[in-house]
């Protein structure tokens, strides 16, 4: 699950390959709109876990959480300014992660959530060089978090503990984003798109209990996000 890759450095230096090409894509006025399967990949880490405030610790040691990826379709519409830069905006149908305990709760899957992850950014567009037309860009994404549930297993594993009620909530996030990226042109229309992106968000998920109890912790969740579609210029 982990990317292993310093994050937003996989993208810069994907962007920095394609700097020296020639400019010269597009034709402003132009609409760019693509479709297809985008995958989160969380490159996350986690604070302690804690309940009231102290760290969780069962048997002297500690927890973490951990999310799972998930591919949903991904959606994008790009505006051209120019010959080589757009706005785009990224959008996607509802993505759903499972937040699962490390350390002393490895193994538990302990929460289902959903969230939507629209970025707005500035693409700037090379020239094609043998079909492809390479890209890189930057924005800003928000992530709204929504539909979080305690899974049953953790559910039950909690109640042991006299913890019971258990109410998820994770805050939304507002962060930057960075992609490289490249469509291939298979006639005046249409085209193949592949894209990676790193996007920065970050958010705390609490569970609060009928007691008046809440487990808490700190996620940075920082995912490669990598999407391959089909396109088509209007």
């Amino acid at each position: 699950m982990k990317a292993h890759l310093s994050k937003p450095g996989l993208v810069l230096a994907a962007a920095l390959a394609t700097a020296a090409l020639p400019a010269g894509a597009y034709e402003p006025g132009e609409w760019i709109l693509r479709a297809g399967a985008t995958t989160v990949a969380p490159d996350e880490s986690s604070s302690n876990v804690a309940i009231d405030g102290d760290t969780l610790s069962l048997d002297g040691g500690t927890s973490q959480l951990e999310v799972d990826d998930n591919t949903q379709l991904g959606l994008t519409a790009t505006y051209m300014l120019d010959a080589n830069w757009g706005i785009e905006v990224l959008a996607a149908t509802p993505f759903t992660h499972t937040v699962s305990g490390a350390g002393e709760l490895a193994g538990l899957d302990i929460a289902e959530v959903t969230h939507l992850p629209p970025t707005v950014s500035a693409v700037y567009h090379f020239s094609a060089v043998e079909g492809f037309t390479p890209y890189v860009g930057a924005g800003l994404n928000y992530t709204l978090f929504f539909s979080e549930d305690l899974t049953g297993s953790a559910d039950t594993a909690l109640s042991g503990l006299g913890l019971t009620g258990g109410d998820v909530e994770a805050d939304s996030s507002f962060g930057f984003a960075l992609q490289v990226g490249a469509d291939y042109q298979l006639d005046d229309t249409w085209f193949i798109n592949a894209s990676i992106r790193w996007i920065d968000i970050d958010t705390t998920a609490k569970i609060s209990f009928d007691n008046g109890s809440d487990i808490d912790a700190d996620l940075e969740i920082d995912p490669l996000v990598y999407s391959v579609l089909v396109g088509r210029r209007f």
